[in-house]
């Protein structure tokens, strides 16, 4: 981003950029608790300030080196915080199904209102990653209780931002390398010097330290810029189509602990797990960081009694939901980790619409044909069966190249479409009954993919001892993608052609 980039550094004199300074890193290893974390894949149900002596820090050469083959077993220290109990499960409501499809109701289309005029990538980022973010960081790390001596502005850590971001389309095998005779990058090396760049980054400050001692919140250090950017995320435009899944934010270190977790599916398989609510074009309005079971506890929004109990899974779909601006004009999209009969009845009791894969234990028996039935060769791939409860939920089992069951109070079984599937018995490419439902589940679950998939095109590099910068970087990515995906959608209303990510994180 051009305007980013031809920001003047204020505060970096040549006496800054040769001073020398030197202790110790009190955030090698983040807080915790001693949880029972669950794996990724089954989650089951669910002050003042200090003063201090002034002290001198040095910036050493190892310090950005990335704790990925750290073969030390950092163990996170305990925290002592009890939990509220959580309420008693109510019993299930009796579920009555008869044969019936859902009569189908579209929902009203997006039409984005256009600007009067398209902005500078510089103002689409500020949206999210505005001044108060900026602000925020550059009062924490200039008070963070490390030390009394160093201070910068937000001039400064703008540009620290910058360079940042070029790094992520211009990335070098060390970070030396930008500064270095033989590969100096001028749009970096001319902004701020490798010493003080590396000095930011090793003592930047997100949360009040003082206040961590006690706190059930193991994304601590970090969690103010989440909330920051959750509130700007939820403000914008929302799709009538919204889905959920998982994110992935890479991170192979052991600092962390088991705030780490392996989901196989994904493209970055070892990191940290977010829960994201997205719309179609990949627009991220909503984030739950993952914690384990003090999840919902650490979130900014608080769980409704009724919401409490529920299910784990349910719950945090309910809580994205919650933040919908027009949940009756909305329909969610969701795979089987997140699906239930009791999810499903939940929203649209709160007149949301929702359609998501589901597993067979969680869909409340309803009396379709089994599994065993159906996978039978004598039956079709195609073949479709359904059957709607009595308060509207429609259950469907499709069989394709593997059974398939959904639950929806969105769309129903008509009308029937094709897929084209390729047949190994006859070695070509057949035609297979499709659902409406399924076919509406295909073409509106995709948007935390693909934002994504735009993350990791322009990543912004972070190799640090510290775990947590890694959620830094992705919350600069993330709202670079928002950033642009609001941009596109503004071109797109004024009818002019815009500039691919690339160009506009430049």
């Amino acid at each position: 981003m051009a305007s980013l980039l031809r920001l003047t550094h204020l505060a970096i004199s040549d006496d800054d950029e040769e001073e020398d300074y030197d202790v110790e890193d009190p955030d090698f290893a983040p807080p915790t608790h001693n949880l029972d974390i669950p794996g990724p894949s089954d989650m089951g149900p669910s002050a003042k300030r200090r003063c201090m002596q002034p002290a001198v820090l040095q910036v050493d050469d190892d310090d950005d080196d990335d704790d990925d083959d750290d073969d030390g077993n950092n163990e996170q220290p305990a925290l002592q915080a009890k939990r509220p109990t959580k309420p008693r499960k109510s019993a299930a409501r009796p579920t009555t199904w008869h044969k019936a499809d859902l009569e189908n109701t579209e929902l009203p289309e997006y039409q984005h209102s256009p600007p009067d005029y398209i902005e500078t990538p510089f103002q689409y980022f500020t949206r999210y990653f505005g001044p108060e973010i900026v602000t925020h960081i550059t009062y924490q790390t200039n008070f963070t209780d490390i030390n009394t001596t160093f201070t910068t502005n937000e001039n400064e850590i703008m540009t620290f931002l910058s360079i940042l971001m070029y790094m992520g389309i211009s990335e070098l095998p060390a970070v030396e390398d930008y500064w270095a005779m033989e590969t100096r990058v001028p749009q970096v090396a001319n902004l701020m010097s490798s010493k003080r760049f590396r000095l930011l980054k090793r003592v930047v400050h997100f949360n009040d330290n003082t206040e961590l001692p006690g706190s059930i919140d193991r994304f601590f250090k970090i969690r103010p810029l989440f909330i920051f950017l959750n509130s700007a995320f939820r403000r914008e435009p929302q799709t009538p189509k919204q889905s959920v899944d998982e994110v992935m934010v890479a991170y192979k270190g052991k600092t962390a602990g088991n705030l780490r977790q392996y989901i196989k599916t994904k493209p970055d398989k070892w990191g940290f797990k977010l829960f994201s609510r997205a719309s179609v074009d990949g627009f991220i309005h909503d984030m739950v960081l993952y914690q384990g079971k003090t999840t919902l506890e650490a979130h900014s929004v608080p769980l409704t009694p009724e919401q409490q109990a529920m299910g784990a899974t349910s719950q945090i779909v309910s809580v994205l939901a919650s933040t919908m601006s027009s949940p009756s004009t909305t329909a969610i999209f969701a795979d089987n980790f997140f699906t239930s009969l009791e999810l499903v009845r939940y929203l649209r009791d709160q007149n949301c619409r929702y359609t998501g894969t589901a597993r067979d234990n969680r869909i409340g028996k309803p009396p379709l044909k089994s599994i065993k039935e159906m996978e039978k060769k004598a039956v079709s791939r195609g073949t479709c069966d359904y059957i709607m409860s009595d308060d509207g939920i429609l259950a469907v089992r499709w069989k394709d190249n593997r059974m398939v069951s959904l639950l929806s109070t969105d769309m129903g079984v008509e009308p029937m479409s094709s897929v084209i599937r390729y047949c190994s018995e006859t070695k070509t490419k057949e035609p297979v009954s499709c659902p409406a439902v399924i076919r509406t589940y295909n073409a509106n679950m995709g948007g935390i993919d693909k934002s994504d998939m735009l993350v990791h095109l322009y990543r912004t590099p972070m190799k640090s001892k510290r775990w947590y910068m890694r959620m830094f970087a992705y919350a600069i990515d993330v709202s670079l993608t928002n950033a642009w995906i609001m941009y596109r959608r503004d071109c797109k209303a004024l009818g002019v052609n815009g500039v691919p990510l690339k160009s506009f994180r430049i």
